[in-house]
């Protein structure tokens, strides 16, 4: 089987870093069913990696047109390429969810963990998009006078998801490592990493530098 790292890791610290990763199931007290239906899981979970390393590579993008920004429009495109990476990210979560969901599992242990991690990713989706809601007011702006005023409330906007994602990240974190001791995974699972990629506060619409994490992943901002 494969470890379980956390996709709150990912939805902060440019973006994303860490989500769901499985360790592989080497202890030979295990059943052979229950090992298949960590298996069967671990499957499941890890098909973040794909698309969180894509959200990954477009936060970079966003903050590396951030860090450039030279009037308003620049300011707008770069808030344009902030939502839509939350977009896509958003409905990757939402089908990570359907997945899960639709995932049979007899063990009733396991069939826990996957409703419960069901419910921090629903609440990773939840928060980025209340994050990508507030970087919206920033690509809305009409005008450069009415900038400071949008970016201020954008950043209020975000603390609450920034708050929502690193108590999340904390639940999936004990989550995962509960998921991998169960399962009898080799090693730990990897721990969250601090910051979240949401804008700083500033009038330019640039992510926070890490110091945070997977999760919703980011989130973003």
């Amino acid at each position: 089987m494969t470890q379980v790292a956390g996709t709150g890791s990912r939805l902060w610290r440019q973006g994303a870093r860490g989500v769901g990763l499985l360790l592989p199931l080497l202890l030979l007290g295990c059943g052979s069913s229950k090992v298949a239906q960590c298996n069967q899981l671990a499957e499941v979970v890890n098909q973040t990696q794909g698309f969180m390393q894509e959200f990954e590579a477009e936060i970079q993008t966003f903050s590396e047109s951030a860090a450039q920004v030279k009037n308003l429009d620049d300011i707008k495109l770069a808030a344009s390429q902030y939502t839509s990476a939350v977009d896509k990210v958003v409905t990757n979560l939402d089908g990570l969810v359907d997945d899960l969901q639709a995932t049979n599992l007899r063990d009733e242990d396991l069939s826990q963990f996957r409703d419960n991690y069901v419910g921090v990713v629903k609440g990773f989706s939840t928060a980025l998009t209340d994050a990508r809601e507030a970087m919206e007011l920033v690509v809305q702006v009409q005008s450069e006078a009415e900038l400071p005023a949008k970016i201020e409330e954008s950043q209020q906007q975000t603390m609450t998801a920034v708050a929502s994602i690193e108590t999340l990240s904390q639940k999936e974190s004990q989550l995962i490592n509960e998921v991998n001791t169960y399962c009898g995974a080799a090693q730990p699972a990897v721990p969250p990493q601090p910051a979240p990629s949401t804008p700083t506060e500033s009038t330019e619409p640039a992510p926070t530098e890490p110091a945070v994490p997977s999760t919703p992943t980011d989130p973003g901002s």
